[in-house]
């Protein structure tokens, strides 16, 4: 029920990055539930088509290395690193010379993924701006991700009290019960999440407005 389909979402943002980039190519993996995987859904240019949906040990890859560790990092020769996942790479019929990667780190400091750059335009050989440009990027979209996992937590909320018939329903008292339980999501979180998201410019601006749109809209529906 979220007012925005999250993987089309991060395929904008992989889209735009590699463009920003001038890369060869460049995608963004989930880490799954219970943290032992890492699964590519979004992804642009070359292989793009045959990494999308590809699952693999958090504990393989350059990608797994960020995932585990938290830290971005520049590989400049992969065929020398031993942490490059080749076999993944072959499987794409694309094998990158350099990757940049960066963790998709939330506000509870937890990485929710990663994203990486393959091939990008040299630009003085990929100095510390580069990594500081995508892990603003991570960061806006380890922002989003949340606001979805809360928007997806709000909304149970609402449909499991307005489905009830043996009790009144209605917005304020879903957000009571989901305040009250242990859903893992706080309000204050979520309030936090919307002024983060809000905070990254006008286009972030302009999707956290849709969002409070979308949930006033659905509740004035269904009073």
């Amino acid at each position: 029920m979220r007012p925005l389909a999250l993987d089309a979402e991060l395929q904008k943002a992989v889209a735009n990055t590699r463009s920003v980039f001038a890369a060869e190519a460049c995608s963004c993996a989930r880490v799954e539930p219970g943290g032992a995987q890492l699964r590519f859904v979004a992804a642009d240019g070359t292989g793009a088509d045959a990494i999308l949906g590809v699952s693999i040990p958090v504990s393989r890859g350059i990608a797994g290395w960020v995932a585990m560790s938290g830290q971005p990092i520049v590989v400049s020769d992969v065929a020398a690193d031993s942490r490059f996942a080749r076999d993944v790479a072959e499987s794409t019929s694309y094998v990158p010379e350099t990757i940049l990667a960066a963790p998709l780190v939330d506000m509870d400091g937890e990485v929710a993924g990663v994203i990486e750059v393959l091939d990008p335009q040299a630009r003085s050989d990929h100095s510390g701006h580069d990594l500081a440009v995508l892990a603003l990027v991570a960061t806006q979209l380890a922002s989003i991700i949340r606001l979805s996992a809360m928007y997806d937590a709000l909304g149970t909320g609402l449909l499991r009290t307005l489905a009830d018939p043996e009790r009144s329903g209605g917005f304020d008292e879903a957000l009571s019960q989901l305040a009250g339980e242990d859903t893992g999501v706080a309000l204050d979180d979520l309030a936090s999440a919307f002024r983060e998201v809000a905070g990254g410019g006008p286009a972030a601006a302009r999707l956290a407005e849709r969002i409070l749109r979308e949930i006033g809209a659905y509740v004035r529906g269904r009073v």
